[in-house]
């Protein structure tokens, strides 16, 4: 009885914050959205505690650097004011539409060439990013240009209902629920089938060990969804991984050229996807959500 009354109240806790995050970005608006987050980040990191320095030195050890290294405590506040940033800006866009000539300023794009390549079939498209900054720019931005853009998402109770799917249409963005499990598979498969671009991430794995397949992540064993190579595995669809290079003073983006699939096992394409994940964060650890609740629940591997 207790556990489900410390559940409910960290629940309802969330959504009070939430709420109250929506309404300040209606008050000051998207252009200060940034700003606004990176300083709450500074202020999750300066009053972190224990749960901070425990980041500090799993980090660390997923760097390979030593625990006293002065550059992971730098980089892990860069994290949090990063992605914090990231979240404050990804509310406003999606509670309200923004002028699109503002979104567009606020990202740059390279490696658009691989992904022209990638849909000459015509079966589509995966565009596998990471929770890295405000990667939400990148599908608007391809909406805006014209490409047919699928995302699949995470619907949270904290937040309102419907928020992501409602806000991604106001930009022309199909949003798809990866809460619907088989259906939303379906759906992403139907997307591929018209040529559309789906736009996804694995990084913070899934919550039951029976849901996925367990990989070393970032120095951690953990339950990985398989979905992503199976859809491209059914779909022959390519699989490009997505950078997140820069985060000032402007959010910027690299698609890869197209992972080699489909040859070996689904065990296999799965590490192949987990893979590429891993060595994008490790050449921008920075700007990787560290402190996001899915890796840290997990302690670092025995070896």
């Amino acid at each position: 009885m207790a556990d489900g009354v410390r559940l409910r109240w960290r629940r309802g806790a969330r959504r009070l914050m939430f709420l109250g995050v929506r309404s300040l970005l209606r008050a000051i608006g998207f252009a200060r959205a940034g700003a606004a987050g990176r300083l709450a980040g500074e202020l999750q990191f300066r009053l972190g505690g224990r749960s901070r320095r425990r980041m500090q030195a799993e980090m660390a050890l997923a760097l390979g650097r030593a625990a006293d290294d002065p550059a992971v405590p730098a980089m892990l506040r860069e994290a949090y004011r990063v992605n914090t940033a990231a979240l404050f800006e990804v509310m406003a866009m999606l509670d309200r539409r923004q002028d699109e000539a503002t979104l567009l300023a606020r990202s740059e794009v390279e490696g658009l060439e691989h992904l022209r390549a990638a849909l000459g079939d015509g079966r589509g498209a995966i565009l596998l990013a990471a929770h890295m900054g405000n990667a939400a720019l990148l599908p608007l931005r391809l909406a805006s240009a014209g490409w047919p853009v699928s995302v699949l998402y995470k619907e949270s109770r904290m937040m309102s209902a419907d928020f992501f799917h409602a806000g991604l249409a106001l930009y022309g963005v199909q949003g798809i629920a990866a809460n619907a499990g088989i259906r939303a598979y379906a759906q992403m498969l139907t997307a591929l089938k018209q040529g559309r671009i789906v736009f996804l991430m694995l990084d913070q794995g899934v919550k039951q060990a029976k849901d996925g397949l367990v990989q070393r992540f970032l120095g951690k064993d953990m339950p990985m969804p398989a979905g992503p190579a199976q859809l491209a595995r059914t779909a022959r669809a390519p699989v490009l991984p997505v950078a997140t290079t820069a985060a000032a003073p402007l959010w910027r983006f690299a698609v890869q050229p197209a992972l080699a699939l489909g040859r070996e096992s689904l065990e296999a394409d799965v590490a192949s996807l987990v893979g590429a994940t891993e060595a994008i964060v490790r050449r921008h650890p920075q700007l990787w959500s560290w402190q996001q609740r899915r890796w840290r629940k997990f302690r670092p591997a025995a070896s």
